[in-house]
């Protein structure tokens, strides 16, 4: 039940036409206190103005459509949730301590042949990682966490076995890595039902297993590994504890690094060349020069060479550079993706494309001269 502070902010609530402004000035505090107030009214089920049933503790409610009859009473509720930040914190947080400091690359020796003038680029897109797919179904093929974990590592080997001993190699994690956010099996805008291969906890297992194993091809072939991790929309919440575990858990490896950068476009400068990568959802194509520009307006007037890299479409799709002038463009690329065909795609017609991994060499002053495919 309430106690005596909630019950008095909600009879203030009702009271004040339900305006959380007017009710904070009333009890002389923030509004942000009579918010969270209302939030625990809601979560007990007691809000007159919600359904009595209960809301569960790791999500939170982002939208509602409540029915009612003429008298006012709810007849009726349709809630949208998702994973409330808070939560995933406090998850974060704890895997980061459980791993903190335990991870080890081992460090390839240098040789006389080594270049520091190669960037090797190992590129790993929707992985999506806790799908499942029935080949009868799709009539593409069977996917589940086994074969997307597999998928991960032989792609990032056979990508790295065709490196030529570069100093710097960047592994890239394109987003979409798990299929689903949180065990509600649902994508978080849409709400659509995703079909899953087992249960989130064990996803999760899986995923760190596939990243920590690429993590070690690529510092197999490199002196100094830079680790990327991108947020897509089936998983953002997901990504962004998986860059934090990562971090923590190679706290103590000085081979190896991730980029923690808040924004969701992840950016590198190698000599002349300005890397961007992208999960690719959101935004037109063609938009992508303007915004990487005005993004980092710094880095774009220091290259010559820009190119980025998207995923999101689950199909290999270039575009010729956008010129913003006669001397300046831009070299969008949608990278494949890993996972096979879902059931939602194959009834959608979303089928045939190649499935694999891409790989990338950069000269410091040539740009890129070298590009890799591996198929899966």
């Amino acid at each position: 039940m309430l106690t005596v502070k909630q019950k008095q902010t909600l009879d203030l609530y009702l009271s004040n036409d339900m305006n959380a402004a007017q009710t904070a000035r009333v009890l002389g505090c923030n509004t942000s206190t009579v918010q969270q107030c209302l939030k625990v009214i809601e979560k007990k089920g007691v809000a007159p103005w919600l359904s009595s049933a209960p809301k569960p503790d790791h999500l939170g409610m982002t939208k509602t459509t409540v029915q009612y009859d003429a008298d006012g009473n709810v007849i009726q509720e349709w809630r949208r949730m998702s994973p409330m930040l808070d939560k995933m914190q406090h998850v974060a947080d704890g895997l980061c301590e459980q791993v903190k400091g335990k991870g080890k690359a081992k460090s390839r020796r240098t040789r006389k042949t080594d270049t520091d003038e190669i960037l090797f680029e190992i590129d790993l897109f929707d992985a999506h990682v806790g799908m499942y797919a029935d080949e009868r179904e799709t009539l593409d093929e069977d996917y589940d966490c086994d074969i997307a974990s597999r998928r991960m590592i032989e792609a990032a080997e056979g990508i790295a076995s065709r490196s030529n001993r570069p100093h710097k190699a960047v592994l890239v994690f394109g987003g979409d890595m798990l299929h689903s956010d949180n065990r509600s099996n649902k994508t978080e805008l849409s709400g659509n039902v995703l079909d899953v291969d087992t249960r989130y906890h064990r996803v999760v297992n899986y995923i760190i297993a596939a990243c920590r194993d690429a993590v070690q091809v690529a510092a197999s072939i490199a002196t100094e590994v830079e680790v990327v991790v991108l947020e897509g929309n089936h998983s953002w919440h997901s990504e962004v504890w998986l860059a934090r575990v990562l971090d923590s858990y190679y706290a103590n490896c000085p081979n190896v690094t991730v980029k923690l950068d808040a924004s969701p476009r992840k950016k590198m400068v190698f000599g002349d060349n300005l890397l961007v990568w992208a999960h690719g959802d959101k935004v037109a194509a063609n938009k992508w020069a303007q915004i990487i520009a005005a993004e980092f307006p710094k880095e774009w007037g220091l290259t010559k060479y820009r190119h980025m890299k998207c995923g999101h479409i689950h199909h290999q799709k270039s575009i010729a550079p956008v010129v913003i002038d006669e001397q300046a463009g831009l070299l969008v690329e949608y990278l494949p993706a890993l996972c096979a065909s879902d059931a939602w795609h194959s009834h959608a017609g979303f089928i045939g494309s190649q499935k694999g991994a891409c790989g990338f060499e950069y000269h410091k002053t040539a740009g890129c001269i070298t590009r890799f495919f591996n198929a899966v």
